[in-house]
């Protein structure tokens, strides 16, 4: 059986797109819209989490429906790509940053499959280890400016954070999203292995002096070719046979 595998993004990634098989999937959550193509001999889906228009905002997506539907095609591991402010000076706007931990500022979202179960998955690695190691060398091969590891904080959103905020979000973690939680949480529900590359956009608020949605476009569309190449290279080099334990992640954690 090929291997399967799935990419998250907030933004189109033409080349898995343009040449790709727009697929409709149903889940307990809702259709999901995938787009099926081949690398090599691997199967991969891709999937806008913002929806076919890119018009969802963080706090209205489907992440139960994204994670399932992928569960459902048999995908094995998940690639997410996220748009990311920094809270750190060492970490620039363009910078690649893989993160190894997060903390969760998020309020309304469904962060579990199981509202009839005593199921308490362990996230003590909550993003693949063997993953973020094929990631971080990809990145280091290509010459692209990388972060091996880093704390990410999720917040709610739609809208950005406050000075006070990041002020505060800065003394524990490295960057600020609002994607990347609850995917990962849902993706080791699954027992599918998931690991995330964050592209820093901008520095956050009050490490600059103001903010804009056009830096992200901007930042976006200059790397969407190196994102391209990384993930062809990230896809490539993934092997069956990795060492850890995401995909045997229930077998401890029921009560």
């Amino acid at each position: 059986m090929n291997m399967k595998i799935g990419i998250i993004s907030g933004h189109i990634i033409d080349s898995f797109v343009s040449s790709g098989e727009e697929m409709k999937v149903e889940t307990p959550y809702g259709n999901v819209l995938l787009w099926h193509t081949k690398r090599g001999s691997k199967d991969v889906f891709f999937l806008n989490r913002h929806g076919k228009k890119g018009n969802l905002p963080p706090h209205r997506i489907n992440y139960r429906g994204i994670i399932h539907a992928f569960k459902a095609s048999n995908v094995d591991c998940i690639l997410s790509l996220a748009t990311v402010g920094s809270l750190k000076p060492s970490i620039e706007p363009g910078d690649i940053v893989i993160p190894n931990d997060f903390i969760d500022f998020t309020k309304n979202r469904c962060y579990t499959f199981y509202d009839d179960q005593r199921i308490h998955v362990d996230l003590s690695e909550p993003f693949c280890p063997s993953l973020r190691d094929k990631i971080n060398e990809v990145c280091g091969r290509m010459k692209q400016r990388c972060h091996a590891k880093g704390t990410y904080l999720a917040t709610e959103g739609p809208r950005l954070e406050t000075p006070a905020e990041i002020m505060m979000f800065s003394k524990f973690a490295d960057v600020v999203g609002m994607t990347v939680v609850p995917e990962v949480i849902l993706a080791r529900e699954k027992e599918i292995c998931y690991a995330s590359l964050c592209l820093v956009c901008n520095m956050a608020a009050g490490l600059q002096s103001s903010l804009s949605a056009d830096e992200i476009v901007k930042v976006v569309t200059k790397k969407k070719p190196l994102l391209t190449d990384l993930l062809n290279n990230i896809i490539e080099g993934i092997v069956e046979g990795r060492s850890c334990t995401c995909r045997n992640s229930l077998e401890k954690a029921r009560l």
